[in-house]
Protein backbone atom coordinates (compact mmCIF):
# COMPACT_ATOMS: atom_id res chain seq x y z
CA UNK A 1 0.00 0.00 0.00
CA UNK A 2 1.23 3.54 -1.25
CA UNK A 3 -0.11 6.34 1.29
CA UNK A 4 0.26 10.02 0.94
CA UNK A 5 0.59 12.07 3.72
CA UNK A 6 -0.58 16.19 3.97
CA UNK A 7 0.07 18.52 6.54
CA UNK A 8 -0.40 22.56 5.84
CA UNK A 9 -1.38 23.61 9.47
CA UNK A 10 1.92 25.50 9.64
CA UNK A 11 3.75 28.00 8.18
CA UNK A 12 5.98 24.80 6.58
CA UNK A 13 3.94 22.49 4.30
CA UNK A 14 4.90 18.87 4.27
CA UNK A 15 4.13 15.97 2.31
CA UNK A 16 5.23 12.22 2.49
CA UNK A 17 4.91 8.86 0.66
CA UNK A 18 5.15 5.77 2.40
CA UNK A 19 4.65 2.05 2.32
CA UNK A 20 4.64 -0.07 5.10
CA UNK A 21 7.01 1.13 6.94
CA UNK A 22 9.16 2.50 4.62
CA UNK A 23 9.71 5.82 3.49
CA UNK A 24 9.80 6.60 0.32
CA UNK A 25 9.97 10.36 -0.19
CA UNK A 26 9.07 13.38 1.98
CA UNK A 27 9.03 17.37 0.76
CA UNK A 28 8.78 20.41 2.86
CA UNK A 29 8.43 23.86 1.81
CA UNK A 30 7.69 27.14 3.30
CA UNK A 31 4.54 28.16 2.49
CA UNK A 32 3.33 30.97 5.33
CA UNK A 33 1.11 32.81 2.66
CA UNK A 34 0.99 30.06 -0.13
CA UNK A 35 -0.02 26.78 0.84
CA UNK A 36 -2.85 26.87 -2.33
CA UNK A 37 -0.09 27.97 -4.78
CA UNK A 38 2.85 25.03 -3.41
CA UNK A 39 0.96 22.33 -2.50
CA UNK A 40 0.10 20.69 -5.58
CA UNK A 41 3.21 21.75 -7.52
CA UNK A 42 5.26 19.95 -4.68
CA UNK A 43 3.36 16.99 -4.82
CA UNK A 44 3.94 16.88 -8.87
CA UNK A 45 7.64 17.10 -7.85
CA UNK A 46 7.51 14.82 -5.17
CA UNK A 47 6.14 11.89 -7.27
CA UNK A 48 8.42 12.76 -10.34
CA UNK A 49 11.25 12.54 -7.81
CA UNK A 50 10.37 9.25 -5.96
CA UNK A 51 9.09 7.39 -9.46
CA UNK A 52 5.43 7.30 -8.10
CA UNK A 53 2.20 8.08 -10.36
CA UNK A 54 -0.57 9.38 -8.88
CA UNK A 55 -2.47 6.33 -9.70
CA UNK A 56 -0.73 4.36 -7.27
CA UNK A 57 -1.86 5.68 -4.32
CA UNK A 58 -4.41 3.62 -2.41
CA UNK A 59 -4.85 6.02 0.51
CA UNK A 60 -4.59 9.43 1.50
CA UNK A 61 -3.89 10.92 5.42
CA UNK A 62 -3.87 14.67 6.03
CA UNK A 63 -3.83 16.28 9.25
CA UNK A 64 -6.58 18.05 10.85
CA UNK A 65 -4.91 20.68 12.85
CA UNK A 66 -5.10 21.92 15.23
CA UNK A 67 -3.35 24.65 13.48
CA UNK A 68 -3.82 27.39 10.92
CA UNK A 69 -7.44 27.64 9.49
CA UNK A 70 -6.66 28.84 6.25
CA UNK A 71 -3.63 26.24 6.04
CA UNK A 72 -6.22 23.47 7.08
CA UNK A 73 -8.73 24.31 4.71
CA UNK A 74 -6.51 24.03 2.13
CA UNK A 75 -4.68 20.49 3.05
CA UNK A 76 -7.84 19.18 3.85
CA UNK A 77 -9.95 19.95 0.63
CA UNK A 78 -6.59 19.29 -1.71
CA UNK A 79 -7.16 15.25 0.28
CA UNK A 80 -10.23 15.10 -0.33
CA UNK A 81 -10.53 16.20 -3.97
CA UNK A 82 -7.89 13.75 -5.07
CA UNK A 83 -8.87 11.14 -3.07
CA UNK A 84 -12.15 11.40 -4.90
CA UNK A 85 -10.46 11.68 -7.90
CA UNK A 86 -8.51 8.47 -7.42
CA UNK A 87 -11.81 6.89 -5.27
CA UNK A 88 -9.03 5.77 -2.76
CA UNK A 89 -10.26 6.58 0.98
CA UNK A 90 -9.30 9.63 2.84
CA UNK A 91 -8.54 9.93 6.76
CA UNK A 92 -7.73 12.79 9.20
CA UNK A 93 -4.76 12.42 11.43
CA UNK A 94 -4.70 15.11 14.67
CA UNK A 95 -1.55 16.70 14.61
CA UNK A 96 -1.45 16.05 18.28
CA UNK A 97 -1.23 12.49 17.41
CA UNK A 98 1.62 12.79 15.56
CA UNK A 99 4.15 14.64 17.71
CA UNK A 100 2.94 11.77 20.25
CA UNK A 101 3.73 9.11 17.79
CA UNK A 102 7.40 10.18 17.57
CA UNK A 103 7.73 9.89 21.38
CA UNK A 104 5.95 7.30 21.58
CA UNK A 105 8.56 5.15 24.05
CA UNK A 106 9.01 7.15 26.62
CA UNK A 107 7.94 5.86 29.80
CA UNK A 108 5.36 9.17 30.72
CA UNK A 109 2.99 11.79 30.51
CA UNK A 110 3.69 13.80 26.86
CA UNK A 111 2.74 17.49 26.47
CA UNK A 112 2.08 17.82 22.87
CA UNK A 113 2.82 21.92 22.41
CA UNK A 114 1.95 23.65 18.83
CA UNK A 115 1.97 27.33 17.80
CA UNK A 116 -0.62 28.92 17.92
CA UNK A 117 -1.71 33.03 17.65
CA UNK A 118 -1.98 35.90 19.52
CA UNK A 119 0.58 34.70 22.45
CA UNK A 120 -1.60 30.99 22.72
CA UNK A 121 -0.54 27.34 22.33
CA UNK A 122 -2.53 24.46 21.24
CA UNK A 123 -1.73 21.34 23.61
CA UNK A 124 -2.78 18.13 24.29
CA UNK A 125 -1.79 15.68 26.86
CA UNK A 126 -1.32 11.59 26.37
CA UNK A 127 -0.60 9.41 29.23
CA UNK A 128 2.25 6.82 29.38
CA UNK A 129 -0.10 4.12 27.39
CA UNK A 130 -0.91 6.60 25.01
CA UNK A 131 -4.18 7.58 25.64
CA UNK A 132 -4.91 11.14 25.37
CA UNK A 133 -5.93 12.54 28.83
CA UNK A 134 -6.39 16.11 28.04
CA UNK A 135 -8.02 16.49 24.58
CA UNK A 136 -7.07 19.03 22.22
CA UNK A 137 -7.68 23.07 23.39
CA UNK A 138 -6.15 26.56 22.71
CA UNK A 139 -4.81 28.04 26.15
CA UNK A 140 -2.31 30.53 27.04
CA UNK A 141 1.58 29.33 28.24
CA UNK A 142 0.49 30.44 32.12
CA UNK A 143 -2.87 28.40 32.31
CA UNK A 144 -0.86 25.49 30.43
CA UNK A 145 1.49 25.39 33.74
CA UNK A 146 -1.64 26.01 35.97
CA UNK A 147 -3.25 22.66 34.01
CA UNK A 148 -0.01 20.54 33.71
CA UNK A 149 0.43 21.64 37.83
CA UNK A 150 -2.91 20.63 39.18
CA UNK A 151 -2.86 17.51 36.79
CA UNK A 152 1.28 16.31 37.67
CA UNK A 153 1.64 18.09 40.77
CA UNK A 154 5.55 17.29 42.12
CA UNK A 155 5.23 13.90 43.60
CA UNK A 156 2.69 12.62 41.70
CA UNK A 157 5.18 11.92 38.83
CA UNK A 158 7.52 8.96 38.67
CA UNK A 159 8.97 10.73 35.70
CA UNK A 160 8.57 14.45 34.60
CA UNK A 161 6.22 15.16 31.41
CA UNK A 162 8.04 15.29 28.37
CA UNK A 163 7.07 18.78 26.01
CA UNK A 164 7.23 18.11 22.24
CA UNK A 165 5.94 20.40 19.68
CA UNK A 166 6.93 23.00 16.92
CA UNK A 167 5.96 25.28 19.80
CA UNK A 168 8.56 25.01 21.76
CA UNK A 169 11.40 26.75 20.24
CA UNK A 170 9.25 30.40 20.76
CA UNK A 171 8.36 29.79 24.01
CA UNK A 172 11.32 28.02 25.52
CA UNK A 173 12.13 30.79 28.07
CA UNK A 174 8.57 30.51 29.48
CA UNK A 175 8.66 26.73 29.15
CA UNK A 176 11.92 26.26 31.40
CA UNK A 177 10.05 28.22 34.44
CA UNK A 178 7.57 24.96 34.42
CA UNK A 179 7.62 22.19 37.11
CA UNK A 180 8.97 18.28 36.72
CA UNK A 181 9.43 19.28 32.64
CA UNK A 182 11.95 18.05 29.79
CA UNK A 183 11.46 18.90 26.20
CA UNK A 184 12.23 16.75 22.99
CA UNK A 185 14.88 17.87 21.40
CA UNK A 186 15.57 17.92 17.82
CA UNK A 187 14.04 19.58 14.59
CA UNK A 188 12.62 15.76 13.16
CA UNK A 189 10.50 15.34 16.85
CA UNK A 190 9.42 19.09 17.39
CA UNK A 191 8.38 19.94 14.04
CA UNK A 192 5.51 18.43 10.92
CA UNK A 193 6.35 15.74 9.06
CA UNK A 194 3.88 14.50 6.23
CA UNK A 195 5.39 10.91 6.50
CA UNK A 196 4.59 10.78 10.08
CA UNK A 197 0.79 11.26 8.86
CA UNK A 198 1.15 8.97 6.65
CA UNK A 199 2.29 6.27 8.97
CA UNK A 200 -0.06 6.83 11.22
CA UNK A 201 -3.08 7.07 8.42
CA UNK A 202 -1.75 3.75 6.74
CA UNK A 203 -2.50 1.70 10.25
CA UNK A 204 -5.89 3.28 9.96
CA UNK A 205 -8.69 1.16 9.37
CA UNK A 206 -8.58 0.44 5.27
CA UNK A 207 -12.51 0.50 5.21
CA UNK A 208 -12.87 3.76 6.99
CA UNK A 209 -13.11 6.52 4.45
CA UNK A 210 -13.57 10.28 5.57
CA UNK A 211 -14.79 11.70 2.43
CA UNK A 212 -17.94 13.34 3.65
CA UNK A 213 -16.71 13.42 7.21
CA UNK A 214 -13.38 14.59 7.42
CA UNK A 215 -14.06 18.25 9.37
CA UNK A 216 -10.57 20.70 10.81
CA UNK A 217 -9.66 20.53 14.39
CA UNK A 218 -10.09 23.56 15.14
CA UNK A 219 -9.69 23.87 19.16
CA UNK A 220 -10.85 27.23 19.38
CA UNK A 221 -12.75 29.83 16.98
CA UNK A 222 -11.34 31.41 14.49
CA UNK A 223 -10.09 35.25 14.78
CA UNK A 224 -13.02 36.46 11.83
CA UNK A 225 -15.31 34.82 13.95
CA UNK A 226 -14.23 36.37 17.11
CA UNK A 227 -13.90 39.85 15.64
CA UNK A 228 -17.40 39.71 14.32
CA UNK A 229 -18.67 38.30 17.83
CA UNK A 230 -17.07 41.65 19.32
CA UNK A 231 -18.05 44.01 16.90
CA UNK A 232 -22.01 42.55 17.53
CA UNK A 233 -22.05 42.17 20.78
CA UNK A 234 -25.08 43.66 22.35
CA UNK A 235 -26.72 43.92 18.77
CA UNK A 236 -30.10 42.05 18.14
CA UNK A 237 -32.97 41.90 15.75
CA UNK A 238 -35.87 42.36 18.02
Amino acid sequence: MTTLGIDTSTNFGTIGLISGSKLIGEFTFHAKESQSERLLPNLDLLLEETNTELSQLNKIAVSIGPGSFTGLRIGISTAKGLAHGLRIPVVGVPLTDCYYSRVSNYNGPVCTVIKDRRNLVYYAVFNNKGKKILTEDSISIENLRTTLKNKFGRGNLSKSVLMVGDGLAQNLDSLKEFENVTFAKGSKLNYPSGAQVGFIGEKMDDNLNQLTTIEPLYAQRPIAELNWATNNKGDSNG
